[in-house]
C-alpha cells in the first residue's frame, strides 16, 4: 500500500499543498489557496492605516489555507488519510507572528485588533529598516566578527530588527 507526504508552502499571496507518493515521488494531488486579505500594506482589517514600507498577512488566511488546501488534496487524490504518513510546512524564514501566552495570535485578541505590530510580518516588510541600520551600526562599531556572515549589514526583513 502506498504512503503519502503532503507538504504546505505558504506564499506571499497563497498557499500551495502538494500530496506526494514517498516511494515513487510521483504527485498524487496538489492544491492552492488565495489568501482573502492578501498582502496588507496599506490598512488593516479594521482600517487602521499602515505606514509605507509595511507588509504584513492576516494568520486566519494561513488557517484557511491549511484546511483547504489539505482537504483539496485529499478529495482530489482519493488518497485514504490513515497513509499520510508526514506533513512539512514551508514559509520564508521571516516570517514572525506574534503569540499570547496561550499561543493565539495576538491580533485576534480585541485590544490588539488595531495593532500592526499584531500581524504577520512577512519578507517584504520594511518596517524595521531604521533599527537594522542601528543595530548593524553598533555591530560594525563592536567589530563583531558575525556580521561578515550576514552580508556585511542586518535586514530589516529579518526577525531581530
Amino acid at each position: 500500500m502506498a504512503k503519502y507526504a503532503i507538504g504546505i508552502d505558504y506564499g506571499t499571496l497563497s498557499a500551495r499543498a502538494v500530496l506526494v507518493d514517498v516511494h515513487s515521488g510521483e504527485i498524487a494531488a496538489d492544491a492552492s489557496f488565495s489568501y482573502p486579505h492578501a498582502v496588507m500594506d496599506t490598512k488593516l482589517p479594521c482600517g487602521t492605516s499602515l505606514k509605507p514600507g509595511w507588509a504584513l498577512e492576516h494568520p486566519d488566511d494561513y488557517e484557511l489555507a491549511l484546511e483547504r488546501t489539505i482537504r483539496r488534496v485529499m478529495e482530489k487524490s482519493g488518497v485514504d488519510s490513515r497513509d499520510v504518513v508526514g506533513i512539512g510546512v514551508d514559509a520564508t524564514a521571516c516570517t514572525i507572528l506574534p503569540l499570547d501566552k496561550q499561543g493565539q495570535p495576538l491580533c485576534r485578541r480585541p485590544e490588539y485588533a488595531s495593532e500592526p505590530n499584531a500581524y504577520i510580518k512577512i519578507w517584504k516588510h520594511h518596517g524595521a529598516n531604521e533599527r537594522a541600520r542601528r543595530m548593524t551600526d553598533a555591530a560594525r562599531e563592536l567589530k563583531l566578527p558575525w556580521l561578515d556572515s550576514f552580508g556585511g549589514h542586518i535586514s530589516g526583513e529579518s526577525m531581530f530588527p
